[in-house]
């Protein structure tokens, strides 16, 4: 539209300097001012429309492109800036994570190797290595199994039906023992249900849920395990719980790598704080949603 609109005045320009040419000599012998001032008109119209046209042409073709490529580049040189600041955060966090069972390891095996643990004491000491190498290993396969899923946020999975019910009740079975050593109820209901979606990451994402409710629920406490589909026809898994809860102002940074509400209590449950943000990274490569209804104390339905 711009380059015909040119080309328009473009022409009334061409015609005006014709007029000028041969028509304005004649008239002047005859006296006709008037239409000589017209012309005038019509010569400042046209540079005006001209003049405009390739401004807006300007715009559009060089400045405006110039400007977006200009903010496309900002953008990912802020978003550069805010991955290079998660990357060094995510290191501090794994080094430290990883410092402290290892710190522990060496602790005690330094102990027992230099014969200052009594004969009585050595399988209590063995066991605290085992639960500190056993926290180690834990720790290594869930920074693993995030890698795996920042490397498939890029790439195209390949998906295959799941049966989620059947995936739920292998949940709930390897978790029974860790359950009853604690005294709380897990309880199943579930319904057949088939989706699309990478079955490992999947397990994953409804382990990690069950795990975290089975370490802060308190003994004696309740836990119960849904599967099913909603009245949009959509597929759910559900865990609800009556455990210690999280705060509202904590709920929206739990998903955050190595984040832990109560840091104390995740220690003496050999968490590695890595469980939730496995979940967060399996919901969007399988486009689904999380939602969390907490009250401190009052227990949590994820």
């Amino acid at each position: 539209i711009i380059l015909i609109s040119e080309a328009m005045a473009g022409i009334l320009l061409l015609l005006f300097f014709f007029w000028r040419l041969y028509f304005q000599p004649i008239l002047k012998n005859d006296g006709s001012e008037r239409l000589m001032g017209t012309g005038m008109l019509w010569l400042a119209a046209s540079c005006i429309l001209l003049m405009v046209l390739i401004g807006l042409q300007a715009y559009f073709y060089l400045f405006r492109p110039y400007r977006n490529r200009i903010e496309t580049l900002e953008k990912a040189a802020e978003e550069s800036e805010q991955a290079e600041h998660i990357r060094r955060e995510f290191v501090a966090n794994v080094s430290h994570e990883l410092k402290t069972p290892l710190m522990s390891i060496s602790g005690y095996a330094e102990l027992m190797m230099n014969g200052m643990v009594r004969q009585e004491n050595i399988a209590d000491f063995s066991g605290r290595i085992y639960k500190e190498a056993n926290r180690l290993g834990n720790l290594v396969a869930d920074i693993i199994q995030l890698s795996r899923l920042d490397e498939q946020q890029d790439e195209v999975v390949s998906m295959e039906s799941v049966e989620l019910n059947e995936l739920a009740e292998d949940v709930v079975n390897n978790l029974q023992d860790q359950a009853q050593k604690k005294n709380i109820s897990l309880r199943y209901y579930g319904h057949p249900v088939t989706i699309q979606g990478v079955r490992h990451v999947l397990y994953e994402m409804l382990y990690n849920i069950a795990d975290n409710a089975v370490r802060y629920t308190n003994p004696g406490g309740h836990i119960y395990i849904y599967v099913g589909k909603n009245r949009e026809g959509k597929a759910y898994y559900r865990v609800e719980d009556d455990g210690i809860g999280i705060p509202k102002s904590e709920q929206k940074r739990i998903f955050e790598r190595f984040y832990r509400v109560d840091k104390s209590h995740s220690r003496q449950t050999g968490g590695t704080g890595l469980g939730l943000s496995i979940v967060k990274h399996g919901a969007t490569l399988h486009h689904a949603q999380i939602h969390v209804d907490s009250d401190l104390g009052k227990g949590t339905k994820m």
